[in-house]
């Protein structure tokens, strides 16, 4: 299929997408797509201010990492990676962050990357052109994915400083139930602090670094 595309032709994004369409595309086009269902979703770049509250808490689940024993499952935690849903009809999405069991072997054709069932916790920051799509689209999407966690966070305007952090976890029925939630204003200065999947903490302070 990818020999049938042109990717400099505006129609051949109205035609379904395999694998190996996506694989054969330029690096700068498959950047600001995703895939659901075989059909090309385009993603607006986010703002500097949500690519610093998602480095920021990616840096907050590294460090609680890499206290982790040695003997403990291989975790791994990672930025803006594409995971695979299925491969039919193709569908991956990106979370801003995301902890997912360490892939030993390289697939064939996805690599190291995540799929759906290896992850256990994405991140999702929540921008003005996303807020339907990360409160409530990928809220049920991530829960039938079977994904066992999922963190919601709001930026001030939906751009500021993060104020608000809801931890969400499956219960036996398969869908997300409250696990935690801190707002920026109350007595306490943490912002994250959470067992699982492992240790971690940060204050609203560190979520505020390279925040304007």
């Amino acid at each position: 299929m990818s020999e049938a595309f042109d990717w400099t032709s505006p129609q051949s994004y109205r035609l379904p997408v395999d694998l190996d369409a996506y694989l054969a595309m330029p690096e700068e086009i498959s950047r600001s797509v995703e895939v659901k269902d075989g059909m090309i979703v385009f993603c607006e770049s986010a703002s500097p201010n949500h690519n610093a509250v998602a480095r920021n808490i990616e840096r907050a689940l590294l460090d609680g990492l890499a206290k982790r024993a040695q003997s403990e499952p291989c975790l791994r935690v990672n930025r803006d990676v594409d995971m695979l849903v299925s491969e039919v009809p193709f569908h991956f999405k990106r979370p801003d962050v995301i902890v997912y069991r360490c892939v030993d072997e390289p697939r064939r054709r996805w690599g190291r990357k995540p799929t759906a069932a290896d992850t256990v916790l994405v991140v999702e920051v929540v921008s003005p052109t996303t807020v339907t799509a990360d409160v409530i689209d990928k809220r049920a999407e991530y829960a039938r994915f079977g994904i066992e966690r999922y963190w919601i966070v709001r930026m001030a305007g939906d751009d500021g400083p993060a104020v608000s952090i809801e931890m969400l976890t499956l219960d036996s029925s398969g869908r997300y139930v409250p696990a935690g939630h801190r707002s920026r204003g109350e007595r306490t200065a943490v912002a994250l602090e959470t067992i699982v999947p492992f240790d971690a903490r940060a204050s609203w302070e560190q979520l505020d670094d390279g925040v304007d």
